[in-house]
């Protein structure tokens, strides 16, 4: 396999993580991705425990935890203060249940791990053909040839749209806001969501003073409050506990990054012929407990694993597929609860809600975390 070329299409933190994984078990992956260069948007990014295990197998542990901020718990309240739930898992391992990093911080960090002269900018690919090899034609002309090609292009895949075109993404009823306050006059040292009627609220905190929040709020499809500035905001969550109002006050408009959620059906099976999906591409859905970005980190360290395994990448990508869906299926139970319940809207309803999650043992909670967190057991079985 060491002659083998995968392509990678994407070149965000699904498709970097993947290359790099590969190339560490001696792979030949290039990374195409369609921008000049790689910067999005600049956020925050919480990353569970179950990513940051997975950043210890691609050599990468070490350097994420120096540049980020550290939780073992995330406590959840109502929306005037008072503590519903405490999602506080004691791992085995003095490994973080949480880190919150800037986004840009771990896109250099990912950057400077992968091979020189494997990333290729301004490389949009407009179509695709997969017969003994895959070739890849892109926007400005030229084309590619590989082995394999590996989709981690995102949400709105156009990789995927062409392999599976009746498989298409789902509104979710949610429009989400997520903003960065830099040298913020007050300080924030837990990890919080905040549920009410009006919507979540998080919050974590970032390294230099940096504060990362984020809002979810039910609308309707391509509703009007993209247009929102931190002033509708704090409009909208006036009676929520302090420092949400603060928050808001504090955020210039620019600082702001909107996104209607979407989210994607199961896929059966991830593979056809010599292309496999990954990250979003394969499995987007909504963000709960810092699982978006987290699962497509996973993604990279078990199909590098499963191609370290086998004698071909052909049958790498069955393998993955077959034993990736199982652990996708088991997150999204995991939190098919957690979502559904943070979805109430209605104050009385939002009230019972709450009082249930109160009387709920924390032996329940932190069973669920460590479901989601400890990867390792099912890293050894493969």
């Amino acid at each position: 396999m060491e002659d083998e070329k995968i392509a990678i299409v994407g070149g965000g933190i699904s498709g970097l993580c993947t290359a790099i994984a590969l190339q560490k078990n001696g792979i030949h992956a290039e990374v195409y991705e369609k921008a000049k260069k790689v910067n999005e948007p600049d956020t925050g990014i919480i990353l569970s425990g179950n990513a940051i295990r997975a950043f210890y197998i691609m050599g990468l542990g070490s350097q994420l935890r120096n540049n980020g901020l550290e939780s073992d718990a995330c406590l959840l309240k109502s929306d005037f203060g008072n503590n519903i739930a405490n999602f506080h898992y004691q791992p085995p391992t003095p490994i973080p249940n949480y880190l919150f990093i800037q986004r840009s911080v771990l896109q250099k960090i990912l950057l400077d791990a992968l091979l020189p002269g494997s990333l290729h900018l301004e490389k949009h690919v407009t179509d695709f053909t997969d017969d003994e090899a895959v070739t890849l034609f892109f926007k400005d002309g030229t084309s590619a040839e590989s082995d394999y090609l590996i989709a981690c292009d995102g949400a709105s895949s156009s990789v995927r749209s062409k392999m599976f075109p009746n498989n298409s993404l789902t509104y979710t009823g949610f429009s989400c806001w997520r903003g960065i306050i830099e040298y913020a006059p007050f300080k924030v040292t837990a990890y919080t969501e905040t549920w009410g009627a009006r919507g979540r609220f998080g919050i974590a905190p970032l390294r230099d003073q940096q504060i990362f929040w984020y809002a979810l709020k039910k609308s309707p499809e391509a509703s009007n409050l993209r247009e929102w500035t931190p002033i509708d905001l704090l409009f909208n969550f006036f009676y929520y506990h302090d420092p949400i109002q603060e928050i808001l006050e504090n955020t210039p408009n620019n600082q702001i990054i909107y996104d209607d959620l979407y989210e994607l059906n199961p896929l059966t099976p991830l593979q056809s012929g010599n292309i496999l999906l990954l990250g979003d591409a394969a499995h987007a859905s909504m963000p709960n407990i810092g699982q978006g970005a987290s699962q497509a980190i996973e993604d990279a360290v078990y199909l590098a694993k499963w191609i370290s395994k086998e004698d071909s990448v052909l049958n790498a990508f069955k393998k993955y597929t077959q034993h990736r869906q199982e652990r996708i299926k088991l997150i999204k139970d995991e939190m098919k609860i957690y979502g559904l319940a943070s979805q109430i809207d209605f104050p009385i309803l939002s009230s019972i809600r709450n009082k249930l999650l109160q009387m709920t043992p924390a032996s329940f909670h932190n069973e669920k975390l460590r479901r989601i967190i400890e990867i390792e057991e099912d890293m050894e079985t493969m």
